[in-house]
């Protein structure tokens, strides 16, 4: 048995309202409306038969921390990279002064009542993303002044595909601060994604997750943001990583046939792009074709994650798992488990 030292590329905090409610400042804490906009009322939880999540989200932000400690010290757990549960839909918020001021006290609260009683968590913040220029300031104050390091962005939700000039501001705030973005899948709101016609929970969180991350990978690599940023680091988080070749073997053929007038900047295949930049993609457990797509990626660019505690997290399971594949190498699991986190947050 495998006793690779971990880090955690993409666990959870469950942020509760009344918490980030203290960080609010005046006069946005005077309202009494919700800090993000509802979405239809999926069972997550499958008529209570998923209990962690509903478990974990009775936990204060103090006691969380100290289950994460916990569970850390249990598995040989180094360092866990914690992204909320529903802050991240802020972008969602149309009255950008109460978007930038949710987003704020949000990145407050991380930083606060997480990440400062524990050097072992770390908080993912959120940005203001209706307005670029918003979330480039709120970038750089929660790296200069909270300590925040990586920053949420979920597929929908957002004005414009993350491919898109419109953007700019934020990766250069982000390349300049030495900043993370992880584009987090999420299933809210599904019908933003064409999935109105499915009729399960199960139908929607398998197609929504996929769909919302291969929406903005084709916007961001089609429209050059490694070219145009090159010291940015992105990652693609909860899909697995399986999809890969067969993705961009169709953006290769795309970009064989249209390069010169719908992908100006790209001098060199999706693919090989892919390879030489600093975009990274976590696994899931049980992906079958996994070697294989590290064959023709390159074992560089894949983090592990726990999804802790969320209700189809498969943790500690997938823990063991990596440790113990026999169809990795101790090096590649050694990079995937470690060495790629570490270099990916600059631990």
């Amino acid at each position: 048995m495998s006793n690779i030292t971990a880090i955690d590329a993409d666990g959870h905090v469950i942020e509760r309202e009344s918490e980030i409610r203290k960080h609010l400042k005046a006069p946005w804490n005077q309202r009494t409306t919700a800090l993000r906009p509802g979405d239809q009322p999926w069972d997550n939880y499958m008529f209570g038969r998923f209990v962690t999540e509903m478990t974990w989200s009775k936990l204060s932000a103090r006691e969380q921390v100290n289950k994460w400690h916990e569970i850390m010290d249990e598995h040989q757990i180094e360092t866990a990279i914690c992204f909320p549960t529903g802050s991240g839909s802020v972008v969602r918020l149309q009255e950008l002064q109460f978007q930038i001021a949710v987003a704020r006290a949000c990145n407050d609260h991380f930083a606060a009542d997480y990440n400062a009683h524990s050097k072992r968590i770390k908080c993912v913040g959120v940005l203001p993303l209706r307005s670029p220029q918003a979330a480039a300031e709120e970038l750089e104050r929660a790296v200069k002044e909270l300590g925040i390091t990586t920053f949420e962005i979920l597929p929908v939700g957002l004005p414009l595909a993350l491919g898109d000039s419109f953007y700019d501001p934020v990766y250069a705030a982000a390349e300049r601060c030495g900043a993370v973005l992880g584009i987090h899948g999420t299933r809210s709101w599904s019908r933003e994604l064409g999935a109105e016609g499915l009729n399960t929970f199960a139908e929607v969180h398998a197609y929504a997750f996929t769909a919302g991350i291969l929406l903005q990978f084709t916007s961001m690599i089609c429209q050059g943001i490694p070219v145009r940023f090159p010291k940015l680091r992105f990652a693609f988080l909860e899909i697995g990583a399986t999809w890969l070749p067969y993705y961009l073997d169709r953006l290769d053929e795309h970009w064989e046939k249209r390069a010169e007038v719908e992908m100006p900047l790209l001098k060199e295949k999706p693919s090989e792009l892919v390879r030489k930049s600093e975009v990274y993609f976590s696994i899931e457990p049980g992906e079958s074709q996994l070697p294989a797509t590290i064959d023709y990626v390159g074992a560089d660019h894949f983090v592990w994650a726990s999804d802790i505690p969320h209700w189809d997290s498969e943790f500690p399971g997938n823990l063991k798992h990596t440790r113990n594949d026999t169809s990795l190498s101790e090096a590649v699991k050694e990079k995937i488990l470690y060495k790629n986190a570490k270099r990916l947050f600059s631990l």
